[in-house]
């Protein structure tokens, strides 16, 4: 059926309402979407005939996608005790969990000593780590070469990235270490509308601490461009692009006045973007983000190798009820779906109820369990 016979079917069915009017719908992003899409409405667009593992990479960064190897399943241990954390590491481990996403608390992030700091710091919002004796207490018994670590340092992760190295030359797995030590100053500020020290100075920091990670961990990133302050602001998919992509510049940028080229940089930054319940949508917002941060590092000087993204993803929370949270169930699982679609590299799916309390063992079963599904799928 050409579309011309669809649309008068389609006519006849609104008895003479306006088709344009109850059939386009406008959204967020000011994009008119259509009633449906053929063949050629695509035809002209550049990327359509690219393919998984080239420039730009708009089917993914991999030229086997998952085949080999899936994304690494991360979630949140929400708690202050090095101990505490250790033990439920270990359990999700065997579970399943492939990722172990550290949240620092306010005083480490800010590179405060715990017996110095204000006592509404110290625990709150992470994990507690001052000394190399609280990060080895934290990482017993997990093996730093098996592991992906996803830390969230703040605006700086050179105190953890120098305890992290401290750790790595202890057990001798330096080069082995894999992951993300997340400095995000620009992300800092976004959110919380300050910084511990000034932009300079934490460019200084991340500058130095991806020189070491180049020369001696070849497999550890330094940067995480997080685009959920953007998110949770109410930002629509276009403004979250344009938020992320420019912090992304401004970091190559930074980092090339200290010295640093940008094939050394792009590929020690990761980006941590945060996915809404607009399906199509948010699997769009991914894609377009790999081709866009491709050009842009190309546009610097860098090569296919360092023009791929890295991307972590994360369910959103603002969009989730504490009225009936296990709605949310089904939030989230549509939304990892896009997540894996658009071709995440790590993804973290919130618990049902973290809107409501600290995650139970139940919820956070059932997040990672989302996750393992979807791989098998």
């Amino acid at each position: 059926m050409s579309y011309e016979d669809w649309r008068k079917l389609v006519e006849t069915e609104l008895k003479g309402a306006p088709f344009d009017k109850k059939m386009f719908s406008p959204s967020y992003e000011g994009i008119t979407l259509r009633p449906i899409y053929r063949r050629e409405d695509a035809a002209h667009l550049p990327h359509v005939e690219s393919l998984p593992g080239f420039a730009p990479f708009v089917r993914g960064a991999h030229v086997t996608g998952y085949g080999q190897k899936p994304w690494d399943v991360s979630q949140e241990i929400a708690v202050s005790s090095p101990a505490e954390f250790n033990n439920a590491a270990l359990n999700y481990i065997t579970r399943g969990l492939s990722a172990l996403n550290m949240v620092l608390d306010h005083a480490t992030r800010d590179g405060h000593d715990p017996d110095w700091a204000a006592p509404e710091q110290v625990g709150a919002g992470g994990l507690s780590i001052a000394t190399l004796a609280d990060l080895e207490k934290a990482l017993q018994g997990i093996d730093l070469g098996k592991t992906t670590l996803l830390v969230r340092c703040g605006a700086s992760g050179m105190p953890f990235g120098a305890l992290l190295a401290a750790l790595a030359r202890k057990r001798n797995k330096t080069r082995a270490l894999r992951g993300c030590v997340e400095t995000d100053p620009l992300g800092v500020l976004s959110h919380e509308g300050k910084l511990p020290q000034s932009t300079g100075a934490a460019y200084d920091e991340m500058a130095a601490l991806t020189r070491w990670a180049a020369q001696n961990a070849p497999e550890l990133q330094t940067i995480c461009v997080h685009s959920r302050a953007w998110h949770d602001a109410g930002a629509s998919a276009v403004q979250e692009l344009a938020f992320a992509l420019a912090t992304g510049v401004e970091y190559l940028r930074a980092l090339a006045q200290r010295g640093l080229e940008v094939n050394t940089v792009a590929p020690r930054t990761r980006f941590a973007v945060t996915v809404g319940s607009q399906f199509f949508m948010e699997i769009a917002k991914l894609r377009a983000l790999r081709m866009l941060w491709s050009r842009a590092v190309a546009a610097a000087g860098g090569d296919e190798n360092a023009q791929r993204l890295s991307l972590h993803v994360r369910t959103s929370r603002w969009n989730k009820t504490v009225y009936d949270p296990h709605n949310n169930l089904l939030r989230a699982t549509v939304e990892s779906f896009a997540g894996v679609l658009g071709g995440c590299d790590s993804m973290q799916v919130g618990a049902f109820d973290e809107v409501l309390r600290a995650p139970d063992d139940f919820s956070q079963r059932i997040a990672r369990n989302t996750q393992l599904v979807l791989q098998q799928e």
